[in-house]
């Protein structure tokens, strides 16, 4: 019994010892378990490549076969020519194509459309005003029949303003103009009228193209702005054309024109306005009936059966007699094409207006005469290549030194043999001259250039 219970006490002690050495086998093992970890780690990398190096030389290489030598070519000598053509030279590498500007958003368009048509409509409506407020001076200074004054208060006003009067003017003229050209030193901007029924007044004509669209308040506030500015001290533009209410100047008449053309002509650089020609197409007759006064013929006459009539026309300027140096009647010749004219349904050039849009001191500061010049020189040449008639009024308050000094120079006269001077006619051969038609207190002279 003694035995059993020694051996019983022996067993449970060594149990002790053991659990006590594993404890402290498992207290140790936490202790060093991160270096094991990275240890452990090393030897698994060094594993697996040796395990690849192995593999990798136990595989079968193939046989790499040798390159093909290439074939013995004697160098060429310097006299020896290649039957080989000679190899092209290589091709420029292409340039990308420029990738097209990003279109900006239809927001943006439509915000920058409005921004400008706003900018235009107020410049429209101050230009209005100006040429408002200038007319009424005028109004004011002519009622005492005055007329001088009138035009010399007008032209220094706009001398004053001149700057202001051109930036409108140009703003309003590029957004209407319906063509562009560049030709060397100038530019051109041209549009025309619109058609119109001629059963309605003139005043209503004009209502309804300014009341249908923003383009026909745009049109005329141009037309008052270069009424404005062609104001001379010897020629007014800012009365009306006819009997038109409200009044705007005497070009917008024109804009209901079909057959009429605004040519605006402009020096290039910098932008200048310098000349404005309108013109418009009829048949001789019927032009000479719609100018001044009903025209230099009794009223119905281009309705009248022609006859045996005879039409010439009595120069003025030409060595003759009286202030006015006017051809002696009887050195008068009938003119034969000019009575085909007036018979014949053929279109006429009608120059209705031709002026400078500058002040005479800033056309001479700006340079501007030789393009004025040049536009009627364009026009003559122009309608004698056409075979084309031109027939204007040489208006003004001094008509014949405007045409001594412009109309008769040999720059013009040479172009087509453009005359001034009176019209004349008679019922047949064998009799007298009729005297003109006087219009006003006054005989107009006219100018021709026949075809």
């Amino acid at each position: 019994m003694w035995e059993d219970e020694c051996a019983i006490e022996r067993l449970s002690s060594h149990r002790s010892s053991l659990l006590i050495h594993h404890v402290q086998i498992f207290i140790n093992t936490l202790q060093t378990a991160p270096a094991l970890r990275f240890e452990f780690q090393a030897v698994k990398k060094k594993y697996n490549t040796d395990t690849r190096r192995s593999a990798r030389a136990m595989k079968p290489t193939t046989p790499v076969p040798p390159a093909p030598k290439r074939p013995f070519r004697p160098v060429a000598s310097p006299a020896r020519k290649s039957a080989r053509p000679p190899r092209p030279a290589p091709r420029p590498a292409a340039r990308p194509a420029a990738r097209p500007a990003a279109r900006p958003p239809r927001a943006v368009r439509k915000a920058r459309s409005f921004r400008k048509v706003s900018t235009v409509r107020r410049t429209a409506l101050k230009a209005l005003q100006i040429y408002e407020k200038l007319h009424r001076e005028y109004v004011k200074a002519t009622e005492s029949q005055d007329y001088a004054l009138g035009r010399e208060l007008c032209a220094r006003h706009v001398s004053k303003i001149y700057g202001e009067l051109h930036c409108m003017a140009l703003e309003l003229l590029l957004s209407v103009a319906e063509e562009d050209q560049t030709l060397g030193g100038k530019r051109v901007l041209t549009f025309r009228g619109e058609p119109s029924d001629r059963r309605r007044t003139l005043s209503a004509r004009l209502a309804s193209a300014r009341q249908s669209r923003l383009e026909g308040k745009l049109r005329e506030a141009l037309c008052t702005s270069l009424a404005v500015l062609c104001c001379r001290v010897k020629k007014n533009w800012l009365a009306a054309y006819d009997d038109e209410i409200p009044v705007r100047g005497y070009f917008c008449h024109a804009l209901v024109d079909p057959s009429a053309t605004f040519r605006v002509a402009l020096k290039a650089r910098p932008l200048r306005l310098a000349s404005l020609l309108v013109t418009t197409e009829a048949p001789l007759g019927k032009a000479l009936s719609a100018m001044d006064h009903g025209g230099p013929f009794p009223q119905g006459h281009e309705k009248e059966p022609l006859g045996d009539r005879q039409y010439g026309l009595q120069r003025v300027c030409a060595e003759g007699y009286g202030e006015e140096e006017k051809e002696r009647l009887m050195d008068v010749q009938p003119e034969a094409e000019l009575r085909r004219l007036m018979g014949s349904k053929d279109l006429v050039l009608v120059l209705e207006i031709y002026c400078a849009l500058a002040p005479k001191d800033r056309v001479d500061r700006h340079s501007l005469g030789q393009i004025i010049k040049e536009e009627l020189q364009t026009l003559l040449s122009e309608s004698k290549k056409r075979g084309q008639a031109v027939v204007f009024v040489v208006g003004g308050e001094q008509p014949l030194e405007l045409v001594r000094k412009v109309y008769l120079q040999p720059c013009f006269t040479a172009i087509g043999g453009l005359k001034c001077g009176y019209f004349r006619w008679k019922e047949s051969s064998q009799s007298t001259w009729e005297p003109p038609k006087l219009m006003g207190q006054k005989r107009v002279i006219f100018g021709l250039q026949l075809p």
